[in-house]
């Protein structure tokens, strides 16, 4: 009989420990990596109250935020304020700007579960990214905000102004020189504000005392709503300023909730005076869309509340991309999120208090026949728009908007009503019908180029890795026969312009993730198949190495049977503890 010699007992051990190995870690490394996982991502605070690594991360953003911003000059501002032609618009920029933002004043709640913070921002202008002509003291010529709002706001119900009152309005605008175009630098257009008259008229302290005595104080003699601005400028004021306050789930409790907003400016729902339905007033998910679930793929949807553009959404699946070697997921706020004539959306509609029809040719229909099924149809549904008994886009004694556009309600990222009327829609009016774009000379949509909010995410963890924000900006323009210089104007959306934000991540963010969920994944799948490979090779080399032994002690010897590895492992098993029974027998003897 063959024995089993140290080297047959060492491959014996090791094949165990390399099988035993690689069942465990196949088992075990799934838990223990996500609960790793988890605890890393959380936002918390140490024991010293210093944050934690993912809340000083998310507190302190490692990026490089480039606003860039395409403004629509109008090339024609004569010829459509004299005979209604179609504003001729010419793309400029892009004018960038580098933004940086940092959450102050952080806090947790008693048990950790959410986080407080104010996010400041600031803005520095800068030439690296801007075109080679972008000088920021270039002229633009665009529609006046101020003067056209206040044009819109004399019609609105809700000011209640008597045709009186819209004379003197009107007067007054004549009288201070507001006119339906303007022509500023750009960097008064953006940041550093211009004075205008109707402004500075407001404003004035005589206006401010007259105010006192007629309404008393805190109220306007004004009976048309203002911009609390000094000067008018797209984002005056803006720079070093915050958005409101925040209250978000850290992830304690799911992590799949993380940066959920639970509180904004103090509410858990937006203004009713902003949406009409509750699906739109929803503070949804995290802010702008920093924090998403975990485990993503393509049937995955992750909400997110933005505040600049006083509403929530939700981003779906839009395709796959490589960033870095790191496989992601791109989510995108696609065309259904801009639909608002769908009836998910109906909360989100332009009220159109000015009763303009901006877009006489949409939708198109065909003939239509008698209706005979008069007050059993509901019209305010986009399949019945051109239903016998309807009339296209007018409905309930205005004119609906077309898909691809919605209203700014509020003062972006501020619990403030917008004083006069914007509406948001993707650039060049992706989202929207070609009667839309062809209200406009000028337009040139491209998916690639003005798909409008683009997030890439890391499939285990959910961390973002790319951003693209775009938005476009533009102001409903209405002929008003009560204002001379807006007497002949057309009824028409001119865009103000486009932006766009991608946040550069600094090169260490991407090697973290590389490493920790790209690198250690695989390395661990390896050493698993690795452990167990060599497991079974070492039993397999074992098993040839006892045949040959068997093979070797009974060759040249006539009938001699020889024994099987199986046989011999028994055997010396067997001995093994035959020996091991007599030596105990032997020491029991002797202790007796």
């Amino acid at each position: 009989m063959g024995r089993i010699g140290k080297l047959d007992v060492f491959i014996v051990v090791a094949a165990t420990i390399c099988i035993v190995f690689g069942i465990v870690t196949w088992a075990a490394f799934s838990s223990i990596y996500s609960t790793l996982v988890k605890q890393n991502l959380q936002l918390s605070i140490n024991t010293d109250t210093s944050l934690g690594y993912s809340a000083f991360q998310y507190t302190n953003p490692q990026v490089t935020n480039i606003m860039k911003f395409y403004f629509f000059n109008v090339t024609n501002p004569d010829e459509v304020k004299y005979y209604s032609a179609k504003p001729n618009v010419v793309e400029i920029g892009p004018f960038a700007v580098v933004e940086s933002e940092q959450k102050k004043y952080i806090d947790f709640n008693g048990d950790k579960s959410q986080m407080f913070y104010q996010n400041y921002k600031k803005y520095i202008l800068s030439k690296d990214y801007s075109c080679d002509d972008c000088g920021w003291d270039r002229n633009l010529i665009f529609p006046n905000p101020p003067g056209l709002g206040a044009v819109g706001s004399m019609i609105d119900p809700q000011f209640k102004i008597t045709r009186t009152g819209r004379t003197i309005i009107a007067t007054a605008l004549m009288i201070l020189g507001e006119y339906p175009f303007v022509s500023h630098k750009v960097r008064e257009v953006l940041f550093d504000g211009y004075e205008d008259a109707l402004l500075s008229a407001a404003h004035s302290g005589i206006v401010t005392i007259l105010s006192g005595v007629f309404k008393g104080e805190g109220q306007s003699i004004v009976p048309i709503p203002i911009p609390q601005m000094p000067k008018f400028g797209y984002f005056q004021g803006y720079n070093n300023s915050r958005d409101e306050e925040y209250w978000i789930e850290t992830g304690k409790t799911d992590i799949n909730q993380i940066g959920k907003v639970q509180k904004w400016a103090g509410i858990t729902e937006l203004p009713g005076s902003w949406w009409t339905t509750d699906y739109a007033r929803s503070i949804r998910g995290s802010d702008t869309g920093s924090f998403t679930q975990m485990h993503l793929d393509e049937s995955s949807t992750a909400d997110m509340f933005f505040s600049f553009m006083c509403r929530s959404f939700t981003k779906t699946f839009y395709r796959k991309e490589t960033i870095q070697s790191i496989p992601t997921m791109g989510y995108h706020i696609g065309y259904d999120e801009w639909d608002t004539t769908s009836d998910k959306n109906v909360g989100f509609r332009y009220r159109n208090v000015e009763k303009r029809n901006y877009f006489p040719d949409w939708p198109q229909c065909p003939p239509k026949g008698q209706c005979h099924q008069s007050g059993s149809i509901d019209c305010s549904k986009s399949v019945n728009f051109c239903h016998a008994c309807c009339q296209g886009s007018f409905y309930n004694g205005t004119y609906l908007l077309p898909p691809g556009m919605f209203p700014l309600v509020c003062y972006p990222g501020r619990l403030q009503p917008t004083p006069f009327a914007v509406v948001y829609s993707p650039p060049h009016f992706l989202f929207s019908p070609d009667e839309v774009r062809s209200t406009v000379v000028g337009m040139a949509p491209d998916p690639e180029k003005h798909e409008p909010m683009i997030y890439y995410h890391e499939t285990y963890s959910g961390t973002t890795l790319k951003v693209t924000n775009r938005l476009q900006v533009n102001m409903p323009v209405i002929k008003s026969h009560d204002v001379p210089s807006s007497q002949n104007m057309p009824n028409v959306m001119i865009p103000l312009f486009w932006q766009e934000a991608t946040p550069i991540y600094h090169q260490f963010i991407f090697n973290q993730v590389w490493l920790g969920f790209v690198l250690v994944p695989r390395l661990m799948q390896v050493l698993q198949f690795v452990a167990l490979g060599f497991g079974l090779l070492l039993v397999a080399v074992l098993v040839f190495i006892q045949l040959r032994k068997g093979g070797n002690s009974n060759s040249g010897r006539p009938g001699v049977r020889r024994t099987s590895f199986l046989e011999r492992t028994s055997n010396w098993l067997s001995s093994t503890s035959s020996n091991s029974y007599n030596t105990n027998q032997s020491g029991g003897l002797r202790r007796m």
